[in-house]
């Protein structure tokens, strides 16, 4: 389990994404030391030379580095220049080998029409590594994680509860256990024993400001965007694909979000 996250993968672009990214890493950070693996990944393609692209990659990589370092002593600065037509493969390959505690990937909103042609799937990356996966909009660069909304089950995952204690060291955000009811509007008795005690852990253990509530819908994922946009969230913390999954073409929430958004992602497998 997550006790802190201390090394962190970030992959990067060099556009906005990085950006974004990089700055979310830096506010995550709550140990003095701590390690950042910026990683870039060269598309290989028949018949294309990638000499000027590497140089260019590699500049660019060491002036984030020297960037990070200068403004933050503690914070040691590796950096990873992979070349593959799997961007996705990569990324998994590298947060397994350096054990990343997270991955944060920055994401601008795609064009419905271009969505077959993603080349990161963030929700499938934290369930097929079990390493959480924060992903951001530029909308979120400057917002602060003040309020969490974390859905609640008929269980709940000691990955969430661990990631919730490493969110609440460094500021007291307020967190809304979510429950998902029936017909009637109640939750089940599962989720509300489950709610019951994750309830009492945040209050007596993490000592955080706690709120409780219940949605419905056919589609889960909506119905935790929906509670998460009418109650200003900062940040959605879920369980990859069962909680995420909102669309058809297997649309996930951070694929449904803005540019603009200011909710972030942390999804995390089980």
């Amino acid at each position: 389990m997550v006790k802190e996250f201390k090394t962190i993968l970030v992959p990067v672009d060099f556009s906005l994404n990085t950006e974004v990214a990089i700055a979310k890493t830096l506010a995550l950070v709550n140990s003095e030391e701590a390690i950042i693996h910026l990683l870039h990944v060269l598309p290989t393609l028949p018949f294309t030379d990638n000499t000027s692209a590497y140089k260019r990659a590699v500049l660019k990589l060491k002036e984030w580095k020297e960037t990070i370092e200068d403004c933050h002593e503690m914070i040691t600065v590796y950096c990873q220049l992979r070349e593959s037509n799997s961007v996705q493969r990569i990324i998994r390959e590298m947060a397994e080998e350096t054990t990343a505690d997270v991955i944060v990937i920055g994401q601008t909103n795609m064009h419905a029409s271009l969505f077959l042609f993603k080349t990161v799937w963030p929700m499938k990356l934290a369930a097929q590594t079990a390493i959480p996966v924060l992903t951001v909009k530029p909308g979120a660069l400057h917002r602060k994680i003040k309020t969490i909304v974390v859905p609640i089950s008929e269980s709940v995952p000691d990955s969430k509860l661990s990631l919730l204690a490493v969110l609440c060291k460094r500021e007291k955000p307020t967190i809304h256990l979510v429950a998902f009811g029936n017909e009637k509007s109640n939750a089940n008795d599962h989720s509300a024993s489950a709610l019951l005690q994750v309830y009492q852990w945040l209050k007596t253990v993490l000592h955080c400001r706690v709120v409780h509530g219940v949605v419905q819908g056919s589609n889960k994922a909506q119905a935790i965007l929906d509670y998460a946009e009418r109650n200003n969230a900062d940040l959605l913390l879920v369980q990859p694909l069962q909680e995420t999954r909102i669309g058809w073409r297997n649309k996930q929430i951070p694929d449904v979000l803005p540019r603009s958004s200011s909710v972030q992602v942390l999804a995390v497998g089980a």
